[in-house]
């Protein structure tokens, strides 16, 4: 019985401690360390946190039951709360699903964890070195696209960060072309800054789309550009870049027309605010050194009437970004007559999509799914 004891005494205080963390975090998501745990989480694993809970509570009835009343009592009212906790979180997201025409499916939630098992219909070299994962649906083309920027702070990253979304869009008759660009490490981009390559690989990659990618049944006339965290944010700067914005930027000049439309998942709208290192490999320097390279790189110093629509996604308590200042972003488009709107998922921080089953994701993809058929289909792009 003692042995019992113990053991169910030390699973019971690290799980009690675990979820204290997610709910405090969860509804304190501006606290240090914890508000970015509990946001992370409740936005990626939500059910998973609930399932917990609801466990906990059980361990700590088990304590109770072998005779142990102040340990078990503990366990069993932090389980509760957080049981209560995570019951809010799964509601107010079911809530938002429900508002935008969405039906969770939780055993996707509980079980698509990830974005494995989608492999690209075909893999092209756009550029020396550098490749497109394409995604294409059934049947002939010419189908519209999505081109994705993954995401990885501008030094790492893959294409394949988001295979299954992509395996899915391309289902729903949308092709997507996922772009490598080049990183640290890759051959550098003569007479220009790493960023600066970046925003020219992705726009070689739109040049491939509407040239080459019509033989593989791309439609040239019909190309979205989208990306998540750095890779929104060389797509909103990319795109600024070839509509003709002030300010921004590409090597080389614009190569290609700006896409009809664009896509951003939590992007960096102020490059001032990145961490001296992330300046240092996109600017080589920091950003307060070099005042043009900085403004080509941030969204926010970009925002012009010329700009295409533009859908933002956002996780409400995302930490990492700073929610407010993408609320901000949004508000600011739209003020300038730059037609698009911003989706937010609740008690979510930043790649809260990263699990292909996520209640954020399954909210966000019909999202964008509307967002780039609606666009495609309206000739004038606004």
């Amino acid at each position: 019985m003692t042995i019992a004891r113990v053991a169910l005494g030390l699973v019971g205080v690290a799980a009690a401690l675990a979820l204290a963390v997610v709910v405090v975090g969860t509804f304190l998501p501006r606290l240090p360390v914890l508000g970015f745990l509990g946001s992370f989480v409740s936005g990626q694993y939500p059910l998973h946190a609930a399932l917990g809970a609801v466990t906990t509570t059980a361990v700590g009835l088990g304590l109770l039951a072998l005779g142990a009343p102040r340990l078990g009592g503990v366990v069993t009212t932090v389980g509760a709360l957080a049981v209560v906790g995570t019951l809010v979180v799964l509601a107010t997201q079911a809530a938002s699903a429900r508002a935008a025409g969405v039906r969770i499916d939780w055993a996707l939630a509980l079980t698509a964890v990830d974005q494995r098992g989608a492999p690209p219909d075909l893999t092209v070299e756009y550029r020396p070195g550098l490749d497109l994962a394409v995604h294409l649906p059934p049947g002939p083309g010419p189908h519209p696209v999505l081109v994705w920027v993954h995401g990885g702070s501008w030094v790492r990253g893959t294409a394949a960060d988001r295979a299954r979304a992509n395996r899915w869009y391309a289902d729903q008759g949308v092709a997507v072309v996922a772009v490598r660009y080049r990183l640290p490490g890759d051959p550098p981009w003569p007479g220009a800054t790493l960023g600066e390559a970046q925003r020219g690989d992705v726009a070689a990659a739109l040049a491939w789309v509407r040239g080459p990618g019509a033989a593989h049944g791309l439609d040239p006339e019909a190309v979205v550009l989208g990306g998540q965290s750095a890779g929104a944010t060389l797509a909103l700067t990319t795109t600024a870049a070839l509509a003709g914005v002030p300010r921004a930027s590409l090597p080389g000049g614009a190569t290609t027309p700006p896409p009809r439309a664009t896509v951003a998942f939590y992007p960096v709208v102020d490059m001032t605010q990145i961490a001296p290192g992330l300046q240092d490999a996109v600017f080589g320097g920091p950003a307060s050194a070099r005042p043009a390279l900085t403004r080509a790189a941030s969204p926010g110093d970009l925002v012009d009437p010329r700009l295409p629509p533009t859908l933002l996604v956002l996780g409400r308590a995302d930490n990492f970004i700073r929610a407010d200042l993408v609320r901000g972003y949004d508000a600011e488009l739209r003020a300038a007559g730059v037609p698009g709107r911003l989706v937010q998922v609740p008690y979510a921080d930043h790649v809260f999509d990263h699990p292909y089953g996520s209640p954020g994701a399954q909210i966000t993809r019909p999202a964008v799914l509307d967002f780039v058929r609606e666009r495609i289909s309206d000739p004038s792009g606004r």
